[in-house]
């Protein structure tokens, strides 16, 4: 992952899974995730500051490579769903 964010902590191993969360909202969650917000107190009730850099962080890691686009839905648990779209455009 390019972003220095993104590289500090990664979710252990079937966080996501369990919690029927897309690997690159766990990732994102892991990276604002500190000794204040835990990542499941994020996951659980991500404030919106949280949910916005989240989704920015997702779109990082689309354009970077590091996870596919995924029709720009993203699961956050069973019942809800990031949805985002790149911030640059390829033209």
């Amino acid at each position: 992952m390019k972003n220095a964010i993104c590289s500090c902590v990664p979710p252990p191993v079937g966080w996501s899974a369990n919690r029927h969360t897309h690997p690159a909202v766990a990732q994102a969650i892991f990276a604002l995730s500190n000794g204040n917000r835990s990542p499941e107190a994020i996951w659980e009730t991500p404030t919106a500051e949280e949910w916005r850099k989240i989704s920015e962080l997702v779109v990082e890691y689309v354009e970077d490579g590091d996870f596919a686009f995924d029709n720009g839905k993203f699961a956050w648990g069973p019942h809800e769903t990031l949805r985002v779209w790149p911030a640059r455009g390829d033209g």
